[in-house]
């Protein structure tokens, strides 16, 4: 069900494009909040090695090599000096 439209999803699970993104984000609500986040996520510090599951599956490990670890959309917080200020403007 990943990577679908919420059109798509509404087709296939015969609902409409309301109830399927209403859901979606009480699901989404729900998995980021303080209670459950803070139970069930956990973070891999910065020196855990790389899963070998990941780094001997060609599907993952050339997408994922040298990544830092941020996820999309994520904003890191950066306070750079004056002298690389512009060079971190508007960069993700």
């Amino acid at each position: 069900v990943t990577g679908l439209s919420t059109r798509h999803l509404g087709e296939c699970f015969q609902h409409s494009n309301g109830t399927i993104s209403h859901y979606f984000r009480a699901v989404l609500n729900t998995v980021s909040s303080s209670p459950f986040y803070n139970k069930y996520i956990h973070l891999p510090s910065e020196m855990s090695p790389i899963p070998v599951e990941i780094q001997s599956n060609p599907k993952f490990f050339p997408y994922f090599q040298g990544a830092l670890g941020a996820i999309d959309g994520s904003h890191i917080a950066c306070c750079p000096s004056a002298l690389e200020c512009e060079l971190s403007r508007n960069h993700k």
